[in-house]
């Protein structure tokens, strides 16, 4: 090896052990897809296989890299490649036996037939499509990074989290059906219908284990994470804190925040003086709510960003000399602890904060905590984890740069 090539070595990017997986989520309109795109694009340039994935029906990949971007993988660049994943096709490539089956038995037990296939189309069916689809990357190993520009982040929650619930229906279905597969003549009066065809068992048994394979790596902190999107306003900010704590809930690895289309500075007698005061507040304040998760700024450009050259300049201000691939952060901001069926105590990062400098307040499903700073008081609020809503917050103790709160439910 000579020096050139040693040193083209050395520059290699080297990947962590298996597909590294980057979902972009945050409320619609806030650039997910533009920094999805702006992603790709530099990990291509680093050397790593990359695929970007959108299931958007409205197309976005192809409007801003100006790149026709259909259904099967499309070469974009040197190591890049785009597929627009539609998820109706896909959930019928999956589930379609499935979901007959099942309007079937409705339909014998004198249900509507049109109802009967409205109610077989399993909760989450064609969302969880798309997420099979980033399962079968994994398993045939052909990419070493997926970035994937999720749906807005109200229904990515849904998606990132339907595999247990989904795994659930369908076991609870072949456990009930797969004895009577081989007894048809009895289990028909037994069930009123004929039981699902031993074809179909095997299907939703391989089902299963692509549902189990996806949370596992949903849940793998060493390969995948979800980076939160949002604008400098009330609204998109609210959003990125409540997906947050419930990503965090649900086991899986926030490692970056990124807000887009910040003002740059003008002249205080600018037009948009007011709105970049205004959009200061709000990012010091996300500061402070999403510590210690790494936060990167992105400012409002000329004009919108379509096209290779600019999403690749934009890429290069976001993200400097970094690999954007790599994973920015490990952790959790809330942990549940449950004690008893009357106690629940939840632990939730707050640094930097002295006991003097903090109230706590329970408002509703939210918490306010209260921190006076140089900035004044600043009331921070919390969403609270479903499992609090019934209990009353007893107790709240600050150690070593955690906030322990106790809840309880009354007798």
């Amino acid at each position: 090896m000579n020096l050139k090539q040693f040193l083209t070595y050395l520059k290699t990017p080297i990947l962590v052990v298996g597909l590294r997986t980057i979902f972009y989520t945050g409320k619609g309109g806030t650039g997910k897809t533009v920094i999805s795109c702006m992603t790709a694009l530099k990990s291509a340039k680093l050397g790593y296989k990359t695929l970007l994935m959108s299931s958007d029906p409205a197309h976005t990949l192809r409007d801003a890299l100006g790149v026709y971007v259909g259904s099967e993988e499309t070469k974009i660049d040197k190591n890049l490649w785009a597929v627009h994943v539609n998820p109706i096709d896909e959930a019928t490539k999956h589930h379609a036996e499935l979901m007959e089956y099942i309007a079937s038995v409705l339909s014998s037990k004198g249900l509507d037939d049109a109802l009967a296939y409205e109610v077989a189309n399993l909760p989450g069916v064609t969302g969880i499509a798309s997420l099979l689809k980033v399962e079968g990357y994994w398993e045939n190993k052909k990419y070493d990074v997926v970035v994937v520009d999720s749906v807005p982040s109200g229904e990515a929650l849904k998606l990132l989290f339907v595999p247990d619930m989904l795994g659930k229906i369908s076991k609870r279905l072949i456990n009930i059906f797969a004895p009577l597969t081989s007894l048809t003549v009895i289990a028909k009066p037994v069930i009123g219908a004929p039981p699902p065809s031993k074809n179909l068992i095997r299907k939703e048994i391989r089902v299963l284990e692509q549902l189990e394979n996806l949370k596992n790596m949903l849940t793998d902190f060493n390969t995948t994470s979800v980076r939160l999107v949002a604008n400098p306003d009330y609204f998109s900010l609210s959003n990125i804190k409540r997906t947050y704590m419930m990503l965090s809930l649900y086991g899986i690895n926030v490692d970056l925040a990124i807000i887009n289309k910040v003002i740059p500075k003008v002249e205080e007698n600018s037009y948009f003086y007011d709105w970049i005061k205004s959009q200061k507040k709000y990012v010091d304040e996300l500061y402070l709510n999403l510590s210690p998760l790494p936060i990167k700024i992105l400012k409002l450009y000329e004009s919108e960003l379509m096209n290779v050259p600019k999403l690749e300049k934009a890429a290069n201000e976001l993200f400097g000399e970094e690999d954007p691939t790599k994973i920015y952060h490990k952790g959790k901001p809330m942990v549940v602890n449950k004690h008893s069926e009357r106690e629940v105590e939840v632990v939730l990062n707050v640094p930097y904060v002295s006991k003097e400098n903090m109230e706590v307040e329970r408002v509703g499903e939210e918490l306010i905590v209260y921190l006076n700073t140089d900035m004044g008081k600043i009331g921070l609020i919390i969403p609270l984890p479903t499992i609090t809503y019934m209990m009353s917050l007893k107790k709240a103790k600050l150690i070593n740069g955690k906030l322990h709160l106790v809840f309880m439910k009354e007798k």
